[in-house]
C-alpha cells in the first residue's frame, strides 16, 4: 500500500505541543526526533479532517490518519516540522485538502492549545497557592519547548489576562474574542 500525502502543514509552534500529547510511535533518527500519530475518522478530529478533504470520483474508505511530527536540533535553535496525511492505494485514490481546509485544522489545533495552556496555569495555581501566573507560563513554555519557537512569558500573560476577564474559559471555541 502506498501513501497518498494529503499536505496540511501544521504551525511550527503547536508541534512541540501535540508531539508531547498525541500517543503515537516516537524514534530518534538523524537528530531529529519524530513521532507518528493515528488520527481515527471515527473521533472528532479525525471525522473533522475527513470532512474538509475533497472527495475523488472513484470513493475511497479511509478509517486513520497520520500525523507527522518532527523536531530537528540543530544547533542555535530546533526546526518544528508537522504534517497530515493518510493512507491509500495510490494507483486509484487521490485526495486533497483546499488551503482553506490546511487552515481551519490548524486554527482548530491553536484551539486546543490555547485552551490547554490556560487549563495548565489555572492547575498550577490552584494547587500551588504561592505560585505565580508568570510562572506557571514559564512552566508551560518549558514543559513544551516554546521558548524555542518563539513565544515569551509576556505574550501568554496578557492572553491568560484577556480570557480570564471575560470570564469564559471556553469562547475562544465560539469564534469570538480571537
Amino acid at each position: 500500500m502506498s501513501r497518498s500525502v494529503v499536505p496540511v502543514i501544521i504551525r511550527p509552534h503547536l508541534v512541540p505541543f501535540f508531539l508531547k500529547e498525541f500517543e503515537g510511535t516516537e524514534a530518534l533518527y538523524l537528530n531529529k526526533r519524530v513521532k507518528a500519530a493515528k488520527i481515527s475518522t471515527s473521533k472528532p478530529l479525525g471525522k473533522f479532517i475527513r470532512l474538509l478533504i475533497e472527495k475523488t470520483a472513484v470513493p475511497e474508505h479511509v478509517d486513520k490518519f497520520h500525523m507527522y511530527l518532527s523536531i530537528q536540533d540543530r544547533e542555535g535553535s530546533p526546526e518544528f516540522f508537522g504534517q497530515i496525511y493518510k493512507c491509500a492505494n495510490g494507483t486509484n485514490s487521490f485526495l486533497k485538502l483546499p488551503e482553506a481546509g490546511a487552515t481551519l485544522i490548524n486554527d482548530h489545533l491553536e484551539d486546543i492549545f490555547r485552551t490547554s495552556m490556560i487549563y495548565y496555569v489555572q492547575g498550577h495555581i490552584k494547587y500551588n497557592p504561592r505560585a505565580q501566573i508568570t510562572q506557571a507560563i514559564d512552566y508551560f513554555l518549558i514543559e513544551y519547548d516554546l521558548y524555542e519557537c518563539g513565544f515569551g512569558i509576556e505574550t501568554l500573560r496578557r492572553y491568560y489576562y484577556r480570557v480570564m476577564n471575560e470570564h469564559f474559559l471556553l469562547k475562544r471555541l465560539q469564534g469570538a474574542g480571537r
